[in-house]
């Protein structure tokens, strides 16, 4: 089985999964004017300045980031161990280039995560606020695997490439 291949049935699976409690809740509550202003904060958050995004890392150290978890979380994500198993050729970052690359996809992925994150969050306390409880709770359930690991993940990556960066000397340009 190719890693492409891998990486989309991981992506199908945790999508559809988490998403399953947003758009079962949206769909027999129907799309109010709270749907839209939920969206367009959520669409607001994701086109945050960089510095803003920056001030939102959970943590300084990778150590913290594994105390939480991180490391049981990469194997069950796209490009995780468990994946890069099925390549093994394509997991390391050889240049600057590359790591530049790979830093442009973890800002482009956590923006998406927080931007959904807050989605997930406003969808599930006005669930709560309606007296749809169940909902609401597998809401805040699914933000945790869907954002909080994957936040938590991106931000542990971005401080690893910039660690090998440095102990390799490299110059590495942050969009």
């Amino acid at each position: 089985m190719k890693k492409q291949l891998v990486n989309q049935i991981l992506n199908i699976f945790w999508t559809g999964l988490c998403f399953t409690p947003i758009v079962w809740y949206w769909y027999k509550h129907g799309l109010d004017i709270w749907w839209y202003i939920f969206l367009i904060i959520a669409f607001l958050v994701a086109f945050l300045p960089k510095k803003i995004i920056e001030n939102l890392n959970f943590f300084q150290n990778r150590r913290q980031y594994e105390k939480w978890g991180v490391k049981f979380i990469q194997q069950f994500v796209q490009d995780g161990r468990w994946a890069n198993w099925f390549n093994k050729s394509s997991r390391m970052i050889k240049d600057a280039r590359q790591a530049t690359q790979y830093l442009s996809t973890i800002a482009m992925n956590e923006r998406f995560h927080w931007m959904c994150f807050v989605f997930f969050m406003l969808s599930s306390i006005y669930a709560f606020t309606q007296g749809i409880i169940l909902l609401g709770f597998l809401m805040f359930l699914a933000n945790i695997p869907y954002n909080v690991a994957s936040l938590l993940l991106q931000q542990y990556n971005k401080l690893r490439i910039l660690k090998i960066a440095s102990n390799n000397n490299l110059t590495i340009k942050q969009n």
